[in-house]
Parts: structure tokens; C-alpha cells; sequence
């Protein structure tokens, strides 16, 4: 390589520049100073602050996100970076602590993210920094497959015990179907407290038992995800959240494979209907 084609890409990685979103930024003082002999400018936020203003304002080239205090909030910024940047939502990099956090793991799972560690962070940092910027193809983990189930049938769900007044929206039962797979989903209205409650269970074909415990189960709206769980040894889970729009499950059932269950049909639990016989 000559000296004007190396003081060339010299100046080039001069003027890249990475966002690091931090909840305590100080720690990566020295690492900054390292990123930057490799050609990095660091600007360094805590997690609190106005991120999305920052990414509106200015032009970053890549993004470090430190979840490894806590994920709460790490969705929320990676879909405002989406919103207001989208070409940026390419090249976002999740750092969290070792060991398998299973929300690090869905979460990086879902935005197939680069998922790095600590140990000889700076090194991991700049050469997956190379291949975002640099390199043709990606540093990143293969897509996860997701594939929507089909719904099969709805139902009542069980009514009211006798003398006991109905609140007018009787709970539901659906049942959905993607391949080998059964997910029977059972929706009551919680009118006192303005919630829905969802109880679940995932089936093999046969329906004779549980695809296993321990299965991520998500509850995803328009602005992410609202509340998350995992199923137990039956294959079994329940949720209780405040209506959304934009609603799905999406269940994870093997290796970077998952299913999503639409729920948009659920709508109609979310108001009272008014009682014909009294009209309220």
C-alpha cells in the first residue's frame, strides 16, 4: 500500500465515529482513549440522556450499547435509532456481561445484533467495528427465522358461573397451527383494572403434551416489547398486560427459530360492550 492510499484510509478512520450508550461511561475512559489510536472518535452518553437526540443531531457511525447493568430501556433505544436513523440500525453492537443473560439473548436474537463480551472488549469492539464499517458482509449473527402461525379455530371460552353477573365480554379460546406446532391461547377481559389476561400453552402436533418448559415467550406490540415469560415443563405460560395495539406472541422454538401468533383479533376485549337488556 503507498503512503498517500495508507494516509488516506488513515484520515478516513479519523473521521468515523462511534456512539457508546452507557450507564456509567467513566468505565470505558481508557477504552475510549484506545479506540480512538485505531482511528475512533468515542462519544460517550449515559443510558438517561437524550440518545435519540444525539443520533438526530449528529452523524455516528456505528453504535455500542452496554447493557451489561441492565436491558431495561436497550429495546426502546434500538427502536428509536430504527425511527430516526435507520441506516445506523445496521450497525449496532449490544455488550453485556458474561454468561447467557436469556433477555440479552432474545434481544439480540430478535434485531440480530453482534453480541459481544467483555473480555479483550477493545479488540472484539474494533474488529467487529471493521467488519460494520469496512468489510462487505456483515458482522453478524445468521437471521433468526420467524414464522407466523395460522389460526385454526375461536371459541367462547368458559362462561360465567350461574347467578355470578357477566361483564358483558366473555372470554375467548384460539387455537393456532405452524407445523408441528400447536399454541392454544385462552383471553379474558380484566375490566377493574383496564388489563387482559392470556393464558397460553404450546403443543406438539398430536396435542397430547407440551413441547417442553423453559420456552421464550414474548408479548410484542407496536413499540416493542411489552412483557415477556417462559413456559413451564407443560409447555404452559400466562401473561396479564394493558391493551395495545399491534399485538403478537412470538414464541421461540428452537435454535434461533420462533413463532409469532398475531393477536389483532383480540381488539374487541379492550372496551365493555354494553348490556342489551339494560343499555349500559
Amino acid at each position: 500500500m503507498s503512503g498517500k492510499t495508507w494516509e488516506a484510509e488513515a484520515e478516513t478512520r479519523k473521521k468515523r465515529r462511534l456512539l457508546l450508550i452507557s450507564p456509567d461511561p467513566a468505565e470505558w475512559g481508557s477504552n475510549s482513549t484506545l479506540l480512538g489510536t485505531l482511528g475512533w472518535t468515542c462519544t460517550a452518553v449515559p443510558a438517561e440522556e437524550d440518545i435519540l437526540g444525539a443520533v438526530e443531531r449528529e452523524s455516528f457511525d456505528a453504535v455500542l450499547l452496554d447493557v451489561s447493568h441492565s436491558v431495561t430501556g436497550a429495546e426502546r433505544i434500538i427502536l428509536g435509532i430504527q425511527e430516526v436513523r435507520p441506516s445506523l440500525s445496521e450497525r449496532i453492537m449490544v455488550i453485556s456481561g458474561t454468561g447467557g443473560d436469556p433477555e440479552v439473548q432474545e434481544l439480540v436474537e430478535r434485531y440480530d445484533l453482534p453480541h459481544l463480551f467483555p473480555e479483550n472488549i477493545v479488540w472484539r469492539v474494533w474488529s467487529t467495528l471493521e467488519n460494520l464499517v469496512v468489510s462487505s458482509a456483515l458482522c453478524k449473527p445468521a437471521p433468526r427465522s420467524l414464522q407466523i402461525a395460522r389460526l385454526l379455530s375461536e371459541s367462547p371460552g368458559s362462561p360465567a358461573s350461574a347467578g355470578v353477573r357477566s361483564s358483558g365480554i366473555p372470554s375467548r379460546h384460539y387455537t393456532y397451527e405452524h407445523n408441528d406446532t400447536i399454541v392454544d391461547v385462552l383471553v379474558d377481559n380484566l375490566p377493574a383494572a383496564n388489563r387482559i389476561s392470556l393464558v397460553g400453552q404450546v403443543l406438539g402436533a398430536t396435542r397430547t403434551k407440551g413441547r417442553g418448559d423453559n420456552l421464550a415467550v414474548l408479548l410484542t406490540g407496536r413499540i416493542g416489547t411489552l412483557a415477556r415469560t417462559t413456559t413451564n415443563l407443560m409447555g404452559e405460560f400466562n401473561l396479564e398486560f394493558e391493551p395495545a395495539d399491534n399485538l403478537s406472541l412470538e414464541i421461540r422454538v428452537g435454535e434461533r427459530s420462533w413463532i409469532s401468533v398475531p393477536l389483532g383479533h383480540i381488539d374487541g376485549l379492550q372496551a365493555p360492550i354494553p348490556n342489551r337488556a339494560t343499555g349500559t
